[in-house]
């Protein structure tokens, strides 16, 4: 008998929902097959039959679970399974609400009646939208407390815990962004992919991995007696972008994005769009990253200063174009778009020189 046991999906939850079964109690699956989702803070992960043969259910759906627990038994037979684990059940006052769903719930809040009326085991974003949709949004009283969603106490967690502990620096450039808003039409038009300031800045920072290592190493504590600050080279520039389309901020990564050309890098980009949009993220699609790139292109955003994510030396952050008059070469007065592009750092790691050679190599790659 094969147990399927709940494994670490991520580094900053400690529990995950068990919001689905993909297959009955006492059904045969194959190896491979996937046969129960869980969800963490900010995506949800399917797992998989380690072994032929019959489930046989150990949680039921709803269940509170914690990496290592058992929620599941494949036999061999259809002998029943032993007796369940200690699981934390869940309570059958009221359906499973997805993090997504939970967090259109709290946006608006959504009386829980009217989400219990809508009688589904399983509460998804979409139950949410098509409930304001029809019987209009009733927001509570601003001065009620409301909860964080799963999606924002993530990121709380994650801004706490960097500002506790990186001593970061920011340091920051214009560069002149004209020709690359043209070059980037064109690209558009070739590769039949939307490209802009976005995917080139990614482009470059991946380009610039070699030259510029610690930018992209993870900080770690010595094996030293004195636990000395250490750091573990990246062996490849693991890009990650930000996300937030009004359904929560999240991190995607393009994973070796050195190798990834324009068109790809532009595919990839709006699939996490669409990702942010359902609210399909998976933890592999979250995890990896060792450096990241905010986007601010909101109008008139002139500066803004990003958290260094815990575990790596490096943020970007890439600003809203603006249209400025200068000077050219020979003294004329000239029309120009320009961008703010931003660099906070680990100064422990990296030092201020090397921030504004790193920035000033990205500037160069863009603006050429």
């Amino acid at each position: 008998m094969t147990e399927l046991r709940v494994p670490k999906l991520n580094n900053n939850d400690t529990e995950y929902l068990l919001v689905e079964w993909l297959a009955e109690d006492g059904a045969g699956v194959l190896k491979g097959d996937p046969v129960v989702v869980l969800e963490t803070s900010k995506a949800a992960e399917e797992l998989a039959a380690e072994a032929d043969g019959v489930l046989r259910r150990a949680v039921e759906t709803g269940a509170t679970c914690v990496p290592g627990d058992v929620i599941a038994y494949i036999s061999d037979d259809s002998a029943p399974p032993p007796a369940a684990v200690d699981a934390r059940a869940a309570s059958t006052a009221g359906p499973i609400i997805t993090a997504p769903a939970q967090a259109l719930i709290d946006e608006h809040g959504v009386d829980p009646a009217r989400i219990r009326a809508l009688g589904k085991k399983v509460i998804r974003r979409a139950d949410v939208e098509s409930l304001l949709e029809t019987a209009g949004d009733s927001a509570s009283s601003s001065s009620q407390t409301r909860p964080l969603s799963a999606v924002q106490r993530a990121v709380a967690a994650a801004v706490t815990r960097s500002h506790h502990t990186i001593p970061a620096a920011f340091t920051a450039v214009k560069l002149d962004a004209g020709p690359a808003i043209a070059r980037a039409r064109v690209l558009s038009k070739e590769a039949r992919a939307l490209i802009g300031l976005a995917e080139l800045l990614v482009a470059a920072v991946a380009s610039l991995h070699g030259q510029f290592p610690m930018c992209f190493a993870e900080p770690v504590v010595g094996d030293g007696p004195g636990g000395e600050l250490a750091v573990r080279p990246s062996p490849a520039p693991n890009v990650g972008v930000t996300v937030d389309v009004g359904h929560g901020l999240y991190v995607p990564v393009l994973p070796g994005a050195d190798r990834l050309s324009l068109k790809e890098i532009a595919e990839q980009l709006t699939a996490y769009r669409t990702k942010a949009l359902r609210g399909a993220f998976r933890e592999e699609d979250l995890a990896g990253g060792n450096i990241v790139v905010t986007l601010h292109t909101d109008a008139a955003v002139l500066l803004a200063v990003p958290i260094v994510f815990p575990g790596q030396t490096c943020a970007l952050s890439l600003c809203a174009p603006q249209h400025e008059f200068a000077l050219d070469s020979a003294g004329n007065i000239v029309k120009r778009t320009t961008v703010t592009v931003g660099l906070a750092f680990d100064h422990r790691v990296v030092n201020g020189r090397e921030a504004a050679m790193f920035l000033n190599a990205v500037r160069k790659i863009i603006a050429a």
